[in-house]
């Protein structure tokens, strides 16, 4: 990456490179899911919607909000004419962010992956027990996220109101 970006313009570019990596992900993802009989088949397990999550999490909140993140970051400065209020908390928002994402698809991915063959098995009274601690690092993701988007938050606000 070019050294003479400051801080605040590497990460935006980083945002949109996660953008980038998340969407080319996603679309796949969602190709294969609806593309495949097999797939979209399982996937009709009521456990098994829980890769469905996934699949719209790793849209959302990666290509989506990546996207606005990094927007954000390049436009709130030029139109008030100011730095950034802390570099290091773009920092923390973007591997938080990035942390927390991907905790979250991989446990609504295994919870579902898990809870649909136990379901297909016909073993539903096993699903609860096989899906909780793959629930529990999606809570987990899903608290670094909230953390995360609280920091952009406060950045954007700090930078709007020094």
């Amino acid at each position: 990456m070019d050294q003479s970006l400051t801080l605040v313009e590497r990460y935006i570019l980083r945002f949109f490179y996660a953008c980038i990596g998340y969407a080319l992900i996603g679309f796949s993802w969602g190709a294969i899911q609806s593309g495949i009989p097999s797939i979209r088949h399982f996937l009709e397990a009521p456990p098994a919607r829980f890769i469905i999550l996934a699949h719209g999490h790793i849209n959302l909140l990666g290509w989506v909000e990546m996207a606005i993140f990094g927007a954000s970051y390049y436009i709130i400065p030029r139109i008030l004419k100011r730095a950034v209020y802390s570099e290091g908390l773009v920092k923390v928002h973007f591997w938080s962010h990035n942390l927390g994402l991907c905790l979250m698809v991989v446990g609504f991915f295994i919870a579902g992956l898990k809870g649909g063959q136990l379901f297909w098995a016909g073993t539903p009274d096993l699903i609860a027990h096989a899906k909780a601690p793959w629930m529990g690092v999606v809570g987990m993701g899903g608290f670094l996220v909230l953390a995360a988007n609280a920091v952009f938050g406060y950045n954007v606000y700090r930078t709007a109101r020094p």
